[in-house]
């Protein structure tokens, strides 16, 4: 049997998000904290299965046990403007070494994802809104580009971030995409030591002066950012076809 760690945050919304810090970018959401544990049992096959798909040699679990080592109140579940845990596994130093073996290349796995789902889509389909208030799958993309932004400035000096960030609302929406995702990793991979393992608590371009991230938390948080948006988009495309027909 594996005995994944969990660490759990429980929303003022009554949201629960369970996330295992060993997997990074793996995680799953419930009304109840037994809801999101027993989808995140779901999740831990789901995300070996992902791993393998994109050629990484992995040991599929038989068995799994899931163990809550820590719960956090009062955030989550990740809507703009919300704040998200520190959690304690987000407090271990993150290393160059580390992020280039694990967080790096299974970031670029969501986004070749995110790119065979989206790159032949048609003007008609990305702009299409299921509601009014809703979202198109462009407005997601652009989103999904901006918060890679957003969570390296989590971490570093304003007057460290790329120059490129300043002018690009008006880029083509799969030229932004790359430039974004080109720019924040280079900005990533040229963090320093005190960046890599420091606590910030960053006062600009939030609505949480308060909260506090590390390397690993913003690493974490982008990418379930980006498997949070894939599984949105897929849903917006569910709709579309089914309003097309």
């Amino acid at each position: 049997m594996t005995i994944f760690e969990v660490s759990i945050e429980i929303s003022d919304e009554e949201v629960v998000m369970g996330h295992i810090p060993s997997l990074p970018g793996c995680h799953a959401r419930g009304s109840a904290t037994e809801e999101a544990v027993l989808h995140l049992a779901a999740a831990v096959r789901d995300y070996h299965v992902w791993l393998a798909d994109h050629g990484e040699a992995v040991v599929m679990p038989d068995e799994t046990s899931i163990q809550i080592t820590e719960v956090i109140e009062g955030t989550g579940p990740h809507h703009p403007g919300n704040r998200s845990a520190l959690f304690r596994a987000d407090s271990t130093a993150m290393t160059l070494v580390e992020m280039e073996s694990s967080y790096l290349p299974r970031a670029e796995y969501m986004r070749a994802d995110l790119l065979a789902l989206v790159t032949e889509l048609s003007d008609s389909a990305l702009d299409w809104q299921p509601a009014e208030e809703a979202m198109s799958i462009r407005r997601i993309l652009r989103h999904i580009g901006n918060s890679e932004e957003w969570y390296v400035s989590r971490i570093v000096a304003p007057a460290s971030l790329p120059p490129q960030w300043e002018n690009d609302a008006d880029m083509p929406l799969f030229d932004f995409l790359a430039m974004e995702r080109e720019t924040a990793f280079a900005r990533l991979r040229s963090l320093s030591s005190e960046e890599l393992t420091r606590v910030t608590t960053p006062t600009h371009f939030t609505s949480n002066p308060g909260e506090q991230w590390t390397a690993r938390k913003a690493l974490r948080r982008l990418l379930e950012h980006e498997r949070e948006h894939l599984a949105h988009i897929r849903e917006v495309l569910s709709a579309y076809d089914e309003h097309e027909r």
